[in-house]
Formats: C-alpha cells, structure tokens, sequence
C-alpha cells in the first residue's frame, strides 16, 4: 500500500528543478494529488540555493502552497533522541537530516529522498524511508 503523502527532501527538490526525467513527473503527479508534505527546513535548504531574487521568490510561493510539517517540541525531542542513538552506533550524518528525519517519524509521514544519509537513519530508527 502506498502511503498517503510523503515528506519530500532537498534532495528531490533539487533533481526535481533541474527537471531530471521521470522524478519530474513523479513529483508533479504527487503534488496534483496533495500528497506532498514539507517543512522549515527543506524550505531553508531550498531557498538558499536560489540563484535570483525572482526565484526564489517563486520557490517560496511555491513552498508555502505545500502542508507545512512543523518542528514542535515532540520533533525536536525525537531529534535529541535519534542524534544520540545515531553517534553511539557510531553513524555521523547532517544535523539537518537528524531533524527533517524526526519530523518525518513525529508525523508519521514517510520520507522521498535522494540521500545515503536516511538510509543510514533509517536503518538504525523508526524512519520510514522510500529512496527515488
């Protein structure tokens, strides 16, 4: 069964503009079908590689018509969790992706993503995970 909507990384969202085939309309598809989720800080990630004022004011508009994960206290919690669990094992990935994987797990939302480091979290949390 697949899942109702998806959190979509950096890592998509980048192949995406560059308008690599068959993402692109994977992509497209999922947004017609308001299955696509997004947070703070994809949206960060994103908007600070904008080359132009005119895009990234696209990007935003863009961004901003998506449901918006938030990073509450339970997420940040998660975070804490999962980055000490994570080093222990001895597994040292991005801060960023610590926290876009916990706010997938909080909300329970699986992940879209392009990126060996959610493999790695995956393998070692509860993420849930789906590589493109």
């Amino acid at each position: 069964m697949k899942p109702d909507r998806y959190l979509v990384d950096t890592s998509v969202w980048v192949r995406y503009f560059k308008g690599e085939e068959g993402l692109e309309e994977r992509i497209k598809a999922l947004i017609l079908k308001d299955k696509v989720l997004t947070a703070g800080v994809i949206i960060l990630e994103v908007l600070r590689g904008a080359r132009t004022e005119a895009g990234y004011n696209q990007l935003y508009l863009d961004f901003k018509s998506l449901p918006l994960l938030e990073a509450d206290e339970a997420v940040w919690e998660e975070g804490y969790r999962m980055g000490f669990k994570l080093r222990k094992a001895g597994i040292v990935v991005p801060m960023a992706d610590i926290l876009i994987a916990a706010i997938a797990v909080r909300h329970r939302s699986p992940l879209l993503h392009r990126d060996k480091h959610f493999v790695l979290i995956a393998q070692n949390t509860k993420l849930v995970q789906e590589q493109t």
